[in-house]
């Protein structure tokens, strides 16, 4: 049963237990071990518990710092292309570049190993002892591949790995499960390489457990530590292949997510140029009061400026439209009763499968401001297909709804946010369970109804890095946009030259674009 109702949804979501994950369907991202995500009941509680003792404030402060500084590096890349210019950057697919970007960001922020751009130099004493390897460009001792080359593999071919059992996959003798295969062993010695690394820096006193080491609260509270090694006090044990299962599931959902998002909101500036102006010209008024170089923007005093702006507004338009996880299953333990939205009381038996259908409730238009399309095809019944970040704005000047939602959010005086899933100093996991899941870093833009925005699912089992993407894509982005215009590329129909030819020929520009748009939305 497909589900976009954020009523229904809501309801659902803060079931856990009367309405559990069906976890059979996660084995494809247990191949390193269980984690947060393939594991239900006490067991999540435990790995749940843990984890989060990584994502706080002063964790979030270090996603800012790198993540300007892998967009700044992002840039430096794309500039230093055959062709290019630090003025005219010909990027062609932005995806890979966006996902190398936020696997460096995860890989720094989350374990402290430094990725470095093809180009950019190390700096002397940035590297600790025994971490060379993890960074190299070349795989050294063992390895065959890079860090980086097997976490690419991974991260881009872990479908394989649903497909075939370990044994059957070492036995394949095609070319691309071979390549599966050599990403795998090798990422899997890598990690336990770090995980050593970690025990090492833990047993001597070094690691900082109150920082954003993903690793540290798992080996801390590991089976294998003694009993004062373990304030989390957990109910099941944690080893080594619960550790390195969460390592891999961060990596993977810390790079995925993040990297879609900044694809797609480029995309989507080209797209509507209308837009890309005011979003620059928002971050021109904002950064004016701030440090001119970017390494140097304080957080979270200038990520709360920008992220409850015009750019907070882009960004949640972009999750709305495209998010990462379409479909999140569910499944009744026991028979339910579920409250529909016109409040009709259904029954829905024992063993129902849901879905909370991610693309539709974001369209729902009982739930979002919407008006008549002004885009690509009129003839549709509202601009909800559309990106459209004023939708976000309360009481814009140039956003006028046809109809309202029956959000409280809509209202014109702003709520404070405080329904944070992800309390810093929680006490229990009750504390954890009973919050929201929806906290999208703003106080003054549009806050949808419960269940109705789900980027980052809902309820207690939530993205825990949901406070970590946001940082990082309003890093980036502001980053980028601040001294960058972003442009559909006509070459395949015109060079550029003839494009700079056409003066104020706006029908022959029109067509040209026309083609270029059509292209971007397929």
């Amino acid at each position: 049963m497909a589900n976009a109702s954020p009523t229904v949804i809501h309801q659902v979501a803060t079931r856990r237990t009367e309405w559990v994950k069906p976890i059979e369907h996660y084995s494809v991202v247990e191949h390193f071990g269980p984690n947060v995500l393939t594991t239900e009941g006490s067991t999540w509680r435990d790995h749940r518990r843990v984890s989060n003792a990584s994502f706080n404030e002063r964790s979030n402060a270090v996603v800012w710092k790198e993540s300007i500084h892998q967009a700044t590096q992002m840039a430096k890349a794309w500039g230093r292309r055959p062709g290019n210019s630090k003025e005219l950057m010909w990027i062609g697919d932005v995806y890979p570049d966006a996902a190398t970007t936020s696997l460096h960001i995860i890989s720094r922020s989350g374990f402290g190993v430094k990725l470095l751009w093809p180009g950019e130099e190390q700096v002397d004493g940035e590297l600790e002892d025994g971490y060379e390897k993890f960074s190299s460009h070349q795989a050294m001792g063992k390895h065959t591949m890079t860090f980086e080359e097997s976490l690419h593999t991974m991260l881009r071919d872990v479908i394989w790995m649903g497909v075939f059992s370990l044994s059957t996959l070492k036995k394949l003798p095609f070319r691309r499960t071979k390549v599966v295969w050599e990403g795998y062993t090798n990422l899997n010695t890598y990690l336990h390489e770090l995980l050593d690394l970690k025990k090492a820096a833990i047993a001597a006193g070094l690691a900082e457990t109150d920082a954003l080491d993903l690793m540290v609260p798992l080996i801390t509270a590991s089976e294998s530590f003694p009993s004062d090694h373990n304030p989390a006090k957990i109910s099941t044990a944690i080893g080594t292949p619960q550790i390195l299962g969460n390592a891999f599931i961060f990596l993977f959902a810390g790079h995925e997510t993040t990297a879609n998002s900044i694809t797609f909101l480029l995309i989507f500036l080209a797209l509507n140029l209308p837009a890309q102006r005011r979003l620059q010209k928002t971050l021109d008024n904002l950064l004016s009061s701030l440090p001119s170089n970017p390494s140097d923007w304080p957080y979270p005093s200038a990520f709360n400026k920008l992220g409850n702006s015009y750019l907070g507004a882009c960004i949640n338009e972009q999750l709305r439209l495209i998010t990462s996880v379409a479909m999140v299953p569910k499944r009744s333990v026991s028979p339910q009763t579920l409250v529909l939205d016109n409040g009709k009381v259904v029954k829905v038996p024992a063993n129902t499968f849901q879905h909370f259908c991610a693309p539709s409730v974001h369209r729902n238009p009982n739930a979002w401001p919407h008006t008549k399309t002004s885009f690509r095809t009129p003839e549709r019944a509202n601009d909800l297909d559309d990106f459209i970040p004023e939708r976000w704005i309360l009481q814009d000047e140039t956003y006028h709804p046809s109809t309202s939602t029956s959000s409280p959010s809509n209202s014109t005086k702003p709520t404070p946010n405080n329904d944070d899933p992800l309390p810093e100093h929680a006490t229990s996991i009750e504390e954890l369970e009973s919050s929201s899941s929806l906290d999208i870093g703003s106080s003054t833009l549009f806050r949808p109804a419960p269940g109705a925005f789900i980027p980052f699912s809902d309820g207690p089992r939530a993205c825990l890095g949901r406070r970590f993407a946001m940082v990082e894509l309003v890093a980036v982005i502001a980053t980028l946009m601040r001294e960058y215009s972003v442009e559909l590329d006509t070459r395949e129909w015109v060079s550029e030259q003839d494009v700079r030819g056409m003066g104020k020929e706006e029908k022959k520009k029109k067509r040209v674009y026309g083609l270029a748009r059509e292209r971007a939305w397929e």
